[in-house]
């Protein structure tokens, strides 16, 4: 899954470091009970971590120490452990969080439950983001994205996705959900014009050639879809060092010279 405003954690953190007077690198200042809990998370040894975790809690029970603790589980790709600890913020009577950066918490939860793909659960984090920051293009964005990719509320998805790109018109992260969410509805022409644009501003990124490749396989343009769903598999093969399933096995059809199953396309006059 592919969201906007994966380094928003990062991002917050140095926010609130420069407030104390403390911006700087901020990865060469984690504490040794972090550096101990990186170190068992990359081993699989997660009780440790877990324990790790909860000694630096308990000498630091800020917002910024929340947030180093999630910055690191979501550099570690450990979904679960950063919805579980951004509720531990939201429900820490000790943080007295302000609304903006308690929205902060909800989002980093519902992306979490988004990568998971909890999409209730995701929304309902996101529905608590809104409440407090209505126009927050990240998200507004990554709530439209993950609508798209569950195939729900494409109409809601749009919506939402056409006020993020109000914020950021050439922010190719936005370009691409609208282009999905227009696969979705199978506006297949509008999603190549979309995804083009998107693919065209940030060509290093694995998802978005992903998905212009489906959208050329939908409309017949099988060389087109080729070129793309290969560089989507070589470039989540250079980024993750794993396979890219989705695009493979839409390659392994395309090159097949299959064309995508049928399926009544949406046209807007």
């Amino acid at each position: 899954m592919r969201l906007a405003g994966v380094l928003v954690i990062a991002g917050l953190l140095s926010f609130l470091l420069a407030g104390c007077g403390r911006l700087g690198n901020v990865r060469t200042s984690v504490p040794p009970s972090l550096q101990q809990a990186e170190a068992h998370l990359r081993h699989g040894d997660m009780a440790s971590a877990r324990k790790a975790i909860e000694d630096y809690l308990s000498q630091t029970r800020t917002a910024e120490g929340y947030l180093r603790v999630l910055a690191l589980l979501n550099a570690r790709n450990q979904h679960e452990l950063t919805a579980e600890y951004a509720q531990r913020a939201l429900d820490d009577p000790q943080l007295n969080l302000s609304p903006p950066l308690e929205a902060q918490f909800w989002q980093i939860r519902g992306d979490a439950f988004g990568y998971l793909k909890r999409h209730e659960e995701a929304a309902e984090c996101y529905e608590e983001v809104l409440k407090r920051t209505p126009d927050n293009p990240v998200t507004l964005n990554n709530y439209a994205y993950m609508l798209a990719e569950a195939n729900e509320r494409l109409d809601e998805a749009e919506a939402m996705s056409n006020r993020a790109l109000a914020s950021e018109p050439n922010n190719p992260v936005y370009l691409d959900t609208l282009g999905w969410i227009y696969y979705r509805q199978g506006r297949y022409q509008q999603a190549v014009q979309i995804l083009e644009k998107a693919v065209e501003d940030a060509p290093q990124e694995p998802e978005l050639r992903y998905h212009l490749g489906m959208a050329y396989w939908r409309r017949g343009r099988l060389p087109e879809a080729r070129v793309e769903l290969r560089k989507a598999a070589n470039l989540w093969r250079i980024r993750y060092g794993k396979p890219y399933e989705e695009a493979l096995q839409a390659l392994e059809q395309v090159e097949k010279g299959i064309q995508a199953s049928p399926s009544r396309e949406r046209i807007d006059l």
